[in-house]
């Protein structure tokens, strides 16, 4: 026994060895292009390093988001390099990571001109050859064009509104017989529902429960709700701004569009939580030629990894970064320009969806508060690896309010 435990710890020892060999190998390889490439000024890279072979720097980027600080990675190269861009290898590709959100708002209103959407192989496997994040040119044109008039002003006022109101009050009713639920999962649900309604025609149902099933795990919850609502101040701010609507309203009648516009503090907290919990981390765009930035090169046919989630997490602009706080908004509510803010994306990709979101998320939040008191059955937090969800669900006892 001893004999076979000696042998496994030689093994072991040459297999971290080697490892460690092939590592400082591709790296001083990795250097030697570089510094030939450097001489004949050809190409001027950004600082960074590509990691391990094959893996290169994923599993750091994993291990960062899955910590209470999901900007770690972000921070220890930002701080290695001296520069918020730099040359890393994650998900299987070497890229140019930026964390500058001047830059990052360059490469996205650059889309089709001097970038194209490049996504790693995976995600693309994922979306299909066919979907909105994966072609290009006209195509791409047409399909963003066509999700836009579907997704118009028109029929957010005239039919979505209407339509997200009677869901949320059959879904609510619901849960009133039910009293304790998972608040993530049910959202995860009701979302699916609306857009089934919406796209497909289809009313709740067996098979809308199985399209939801099937979308949550092609997305790993995606589509999730940090807040944790139960005893903070903003909930009674929002409670307040909520109970003046309804008594306004002469209660649980049809909000119309100028009541939603009305929501100033809900926008705020709708902002906060877009900037904490946006499921878009990053954007990849591949350039169409070399470009010029901050005295370095990135070679035509490079990726660009756009880290929007660096710049919502970045104490430089958000003090208290990873603290919930929608007041930070108040003076800042029109965001469409603000380049520190990009939780949909930018330029001719930019998130057709964007005003429904805010519209399903301000009417639902009028809807539940007005209707129920609640109690947090577990604490919670959110957690950003793979993508932004509260750990256990949201977990939470329901009592009406009337």
């Amino acid at each position: 026994m001893a004999d076979q435990i000696s042998l496994l710890l030689v093994v072991f020892t040459a297999a971290v060895a080697l490892l460690h060999l092939i590592y400082r190998w591709w790296n001083a390889q990795t250097g030697q292009r570089k510094t030939h490439t450097e001489k004949n000024q050809a190409v001027h890279l950004p600082p960074g390093s590509t990691g391990w072979p094959l893996i290169g720097e994923t599993y750091s980027y994993y291990r960062s988001m899955s910590s209470n600080r999901p900007r770690q990675f972000i921070d220890d190269r930002e701080k290695r390099y001296d520069s918020d861009i730099f040359v890393s290898h994650l998900f299987g590709s070497q890229a140019v990571v930026s964390a500058d959100p001047q830059f990052n708002k360059y490469v996205l209103q650059n889309e089709g001109r001097l970038f194209q959407a490049q996504y790693p192989k995976a995600l693309k496997a994922l979306m299909g050859d066919c979907g909105l994040l994966s072609v290009h040119g006209n195509l791409q044109r047409k399909l963003h064009g066509i999700a836009v008039n579907l997704l118009s002003f028109e029929r957010l006022k005239f039919d979505f509104m209407v339509e997200i109101q009677n869901l949320v009050h059959s879904t609510l009713d619901r849960w009133v017989d039910e009293k304790e639920i998972f608040l993530q999962n049910e959202c995860h649900q009701m979302v699916l529902n609306l857009m089934a309604k919406q796209l497909l025609d289809l009313s709740p149902s067996k098979e809308t429960n199985e399209i939801c099933k099937l979308f949550v795990d092609y997305t790993n919850a995606m589509i999730a709700i940090p807040i944790k609502i139960p005893g903070s101040t903003y909930a009674k701010g929002l409670k307040e701004e909520h109970d003046v609507i309804l008594k306004a309203k002469g209660g649980h009648k049809k909000l119309e569009w100028d009541d939603y516009k009305s929501m100033k503090f809900t926008q705020c907290v709708i902002n906060e939580t877009l900037r904490l919990g946006n499921f878009s981390l990053a954007m990849f765009r591949e350039t169409k030629e070399d470009i010029k930035v901050k005295d370095i090169l990135i070679p035509k046919g490079w990726v660009v990894c756009v880290f929007s989630s660096a710049t919502h997490l970045d104490e430089k602009f958000h003090n208290e970064a990873l603290t919930f706080n929608p007041w930070r908004w108040e003076l800042d509510q029109d965001v469409s320009n603000n380049h520190l803010f990009s939780p949909f994306g930018g330029g001719a990709r930019l998130c057709p969806g964007s005003h429904l979101a805010r519209l399903e998320l301000a009417l639902f939040l009028h809807i539940f508060i007005t209707r129920f008191r609640w109690e947090a059955l577990d604490d919670e937090h959110p957690s950003y690896f793979p993508l932004p969800y509260l750990a256990k669900g949201f977990p939470m006892r329901l009592y009406n309010r009337e």
